[in-house]
């Protein structure tokens, strides 16, 4: 007998420092569906759904797919969108039962409503679903894991790479999880494990083989060798900046009996994220020091990339900050790539110019940048990814433009997005293997697709909403005390 399965992907990374609110037309334009167009859009591909899709036909479960909403980090999701994409999330499970759930979520997304939409997600399907239905839970390794969360579900597994290009193994063991389930009936429970850190486990990154991610989750895989009665250990790094009372660091353990028997591994968890709380395996830089390390190591015949970290849409900044971009027009910089500005006003501009003609654009935050530029390249933006982060899967940076700025190349977009690989620099005539100097606003996911092209990856801090300077940050509703913004001593 077929095991009805209901799947829904639901993803937000919600920068609450971002001035600019999330609304449901955001998630429209990044990627907005339900029902039969789910299938038609990722069957076949390397992601989460396609994965979902091939173990759901190899092991009989009929798949019911309400949902699938997801947009780019940003500000805080306004209450309308939540409760509408909410709506159409739990609308079938009024009308017929099913027999297990899989939710594909973020685990940093925070509305005008709830500081823990993901919680109140899994929460509203419980009360349709009841609790002798499995709930099993996929996460992004930047999720800060709520109490509310693990109590409500049946396991969780988070992605392990950071930049996350094991969408595809995830969901199988995720969905492994549930089978297990569905067959022999036996539920699991998740124990979370919350030290009192804000960041840490050096924001996730696994580029370093002997960084701290990389020690925990081998520290995790023997802690489920050992115990039997452990299915999976989950650890997350947690999203800083997202003003919430249970942000940071985790680690979530899909057991079996009561959750109180695992002292032992949440202890040797916790102590190594504690031990490793400050250990970073990136260098950043001010901008200046940035800039000068780049310029020093032009010439080796491959890309020196500059990443603006601070500013990175990746990771909900509003992408707009124009430091950067004024320090290498001050120093006369030749021959540079800035990847990209949000900047919906100035593409606006460039269109009306057209091809080839010079413009005054207004750039920067209230317009603060003031520069004439040669229209090089105008776009919709659409792409399909290629490199190794969500291969086959389409990206949009909308209506877009490539203007001439002095010795500069600026990518001007209607929609903030994070650098991630090649194929968005195809879009304005740009072949990124044969340029010098790079400027780039992210984090983590470029590195997949881009480094291994590069000579030398330079980060700097500007000072924005992802700076690393926790200190900083204007926090008001993180649970205290809490590192480092106390002091342990």
């Amino acid at each position: 007998m077929m095991k009805r399965v209901v799947a829904a992907f639901w993803q937000h990374e919600t920068n609450t420092f971002n001035p600019h609110p999330t609304t449901v037309h955001r998630f429209k334009a990044c990627g907005l569906m339900g029902g039969g167009d789910i299938a038609r859009h990722f069957s076949g591909t390397e992601t989460d759904w396609g994965s979902l899709f091939d173990f759901a036909e190899r092991h009989g479960w009929e798949l019911v797919t309400p949902l699938h909403a997801q947009a780019g980090p940003s500000g805080v999701i306004t209450e309308d969108a939540f409760e509408e994409l909410a709506g159409q999330l739990l609308r079938p499970l009024k009308t017929e039962p099913c027999d297990g759930v899989f939710l594909m979520l973020h685990g940093s997304m925070v509305s005008e409503a709830f500081e823990d939409c993901e919680g109140e997600i899994i929460a509203r399907m419980r009360q349709v679903v009841g609790w002798n239905v499995p709930v099993v839970v996929s996460l992004d390794p930047h999720a800060n894991v709520t109490f509310r969360m693990a109590d409500m579900s049946n396991a969780i597994v988070a992605y392990r790479t950071t930049p996350h290009v094991d969408q595809v193994s995830t969901t199988l063991l995720a969905c492994q999880l549930l089978d297990e389930m569905l067959i022999g009936g036996q539920l699991t429970k998740v124990r979370l494990i919350k030290p009192p850190l804000l960041a840490g486990l050096d924001s996730a990154r696994t580029t370093a083989k002997d960084g701290p991610m990389p020690q925990i989750l081998d520290l995790a895989e023997r802690l489920t060798q050992g115990n039997p009665s452990i299915k999976h250990i989950s650890v997350q790094a947690g999203f800083s900046y997202s003003d919430v009372f249970e942000i940071g660091p985790s680690a979530a353990i899909t057991c079996l009996g009561d959750t109180d028997k695992y002292d032992k591994e949440g202890n040797a968890l916790s102590q190594h994220m504690w031990l490793t709380r400050a250990r970073r395996t990136v260098e950043f830089h001010s901008v200046e020091k940035g800039l000068a390390i780049a310029e020093s190591l032009r010439g080796n015949g491959k890309p020196i990339i500059v990443v603006d970290y601070a500013d990175n849409p990746g990771g909900g900044a509003a992408g707009d900050d124009v430091t950067i971009l004024k320090a290498l027009l001050a120093n006369g910089t030749q021959t540079a790539v800035f990847f990209s500005l949000w900047a919906p006003e100035a593409v606006q501009a460039c269109q009306a110019a057209g091809l080839d003609q010079d413009v005054t654009l207004q750039l920067g935050q209230a317009g603060e940048l003031v520069v004439t530029g040669r229209v090089k390249a105008l776009t919709r933006g659409e792409y399909l990814r290629k490199g190794p982060y969500a291969r086959n899967t389409v990206g949009n940076l909308g209506m877009s433009a490539l203007a001439s700025v002095g010795g500069v190349d600026v990518v001007l977009t209607s929609i903030a997005n994070q650098t991630e690989e090649r194929e968005q620099f195809k879009l304005f005539g740009i072949e990124f293997e044969k340029q010098e100097l790079v400027i780039c606003k992210g984090m983590n996911h470029f590195r997949a697709d881009l480094e291994p092209l590069s000579h030398a990856l330079v980060f700097v801090d500007t000072g924005h909403s992802c700076t690393v300077n926790y200190t900083a940050i204007p926090y008001q509703h993180v649970r205290r005390p809490i590192w480092p913004l106390d002091d342990f001593r």
